[in-house]
């Protein structure tokens, strides 16, 4: 579970997040989706601890990181998995290497248990088969795979990805939804995703929070996008040609 408590941050005098309280259970999928430059993304940096926030608290089971030593930090980070908006893959690594990689940056385990642990990853995201190549040699779609496997192989309590679904097309997006969803059934994973697909938010938005201008202006489940009366909530989801078809539909 991650809880935040009144996170606020500003840059030169410019409110970014303003006093935003939340709570992540494990074992769902939560959503933070907004609008470009709504805060989501500085929301996301501020709970790994890329970006210490002017205010608030952040509690993963209970423990304040911004208020524990470096050393608990550090514990925090490890169990911590990351999926970044563009893979952050190694090019020059294979995709078993890049998979295998926070292993040997973090982990004590034998070679044996490595090359296991690896193993199960590819298979989990149906890499198995392309474990010698490298990033340029396979799909965008694959390569999201590749993260989330590298995201999920030091078997992390908490699991944060920035849109990653961006740059993929419709179904292949699904899918990526889907593996995520599956991931943090399977595994009780505390999984927050930052996101602005609306397919994604209906699909697998367990809990959602919406940012408008820095501040929460809506939590509730995917499944209520379309009938909560909720002005900003309305404003966001049917701000598209798209959605204002399906309203009409």
């Amino acid at each position: 579970m991650i809880q935040v408590e009144g996170l606020s941050k500003s840059f030169n005098g410019r409110t970014v997040l303003q006093n935003i309280d939340a709570l992540f259970e494990k074992g769902r999928v939560n959503l933070v989706i907004g609008r470009s430059g709504s805060g989501k993304t500085v929301f996301l940096k501020c709970l790994v601890g890329l970006l210490k926030p002017d205010a608030g608290k952040v509690y993963f089971d209970g423990r304040s990181f911004y208020d524990v030593d470096r050393s608990e930090q550090q514990t925090i980070r490890r169990e911590l998995g990351k999926v970044f908006q563009m893979g952050a893959l190694f090019d020059s690594m294979t995709v078993e290497e890049n998979v295998r990689f926070p292993l040997e940056m973090f982990s004590g385990l034998s070679e044996k248990e490595k090359k296991d642990r690896v193993q199960f990853c590819l298979e989990r995201v149906n890499l198995a088969h392309a474990a010698s190549l490298y990033p340029s040699e396979i799909s965008g779609g694959m390569r999201k795979r590749t993260a989330i496997a590298r995201a999920i192989v030091n078997n992390p309590k908490y699991l944060l990805c920035d849109e990653p679904n961006s740059g993929l097309d419709p179904e292949t997006a699904a899918l990526i939804d889907e593996l995520l969803l599956n991931i943090t059934k399977e595994f009780q994973t505390t999984t927050i995703i930052v996101t602005h697909d609306m397919n994604s938010v209906y699909e697998i938005g367990e809990h959602v929070v919406l940012l408008v201008g820095g501040r929460k202006a809506w939590e509730g489940h995917g499944k209520a996008i379309f009938d909560d009366p909720n002005e900003a909530l309305q404003e966001f989801v049917f701000s598209s040609e798209i959605m204002r078809r399906l309203r009409k539909a």
